[in-house]
């Protein structure tokens, strides 16, 4: 698997040669990251895909659905075998910190994101 590299900003990255792409496990990573940030009903050829954000950061309530539709979200991305832990943790600001660790066909996968 092999993708264009994304910055911190989340603009793709060019004129670097080949780092300016990531692979295999670098790349499947940023793969799910970027599924995460999607927004249901964002996607014009594909409503279902993505999160439902709006709906799931509403109230704390909505927190265990969350990490269910994250962890389907993860398991439903290509190279993915197994979900093996989702956390989130919602603080009185509203601010998401979301952990994942899955295994893939390129060896185990973990990620901590700010949302």
């Amino acid at each position: 698997m092999i993708i264009r590299a994304i910055d911190s900003n989340g603009d793709w990255t060019f004129g670097k040669g080949k780092s300016s792409y990531k692979k295999d496990l670098a790349a499947l990573i940023q793969n799910i990251k970027t599924r995460l940030f999607e927004w249901k009903g964002d996607c014009f050829f594909d409503n279902n895909a993505g999160v439902d954000w709006k709906n799931r950061l509403a109230k704390r309530s909505q927190l265990n659905p969350l990490i269910n539709e994250v962890r389907t979200v993860i398991l439903k991305t290509d190279g993915i075998t197994q979900v093996i832990n989702v956390d989130a943790d919602l603080d009185s600001n509203r601010q998401l910190t979301l952990s994942y660790s899955a295994k893939t066909v390129f060896g185990d996968a973990q990620d901590t994101l700010q949302f």
